[in-house]
């Protein structure tokens, strides 16, 4: 699952420019975009169209930087007036794109990558076997391991 997570995340990456439809989130992940998207948010802790609109905006402020017009980004990332998108960049970044360009002041938000990263737990030590019913029996010590 994970790696179906991490495919899309690598796919988004690469379409920032075009519209990501449900049914390409679904063919790639293989669940419905419904689901995938209860569950993205519940393990992102924000939506998939707010994670999409923050790596838009941070590859955006990259092209400011490197002299890119605030029109041509504004239109290449979906955005239908150069006011909507000063608005976002602003309510995003704190700054106009007339600012990031003039000052190179630089805001990003990177890529997600999901992983599972297992701490603590339960310790189990071998104490021994035992024959039942033709077969063995293995006994356990558990000792309870605090969480880092």
């Amino acid at each position: 699952m994970l790696q179906e997570f991490n495919k899309l995340m690598d796919y988004i990456e690469t379409h920032l420019t075009e519209d990501i439809s449900g049914n390409d989130i679904a063919k790639i992940v293989g669940l419905s975009d419904y689901h995938f998207r209860r569950m993205f948010s519940y393990m992102a802790g924000m939506s998939l169209n707010e994670y999409i609109k923050n790596r838009r905006l941070s590859v955006a402020n990259v092209e400011l930087i490197d002299g890119a017009k605030v029109t041509d980004i504004a239109y290449k990332y979906g955005y239908q007036s150069i006011e909507g998108f000063s608005r976002a960049f602003r309510e995003w970044s704190g700054f106009l794109p007339s600012e990031v360009t003039k000052n190179k002041i630089q805001k990003s938000f990177p890529k997600f990558t999901f992983y599972i990263d297992i701490r603590g737990g339960i310790s189990m030590g071998f104490l021994g076997r035992k024959r039942l019913f033709n077969t063995y029996a293995w006994f356990c010590n558990y000792k309870r391991q605090p969480i880092r």
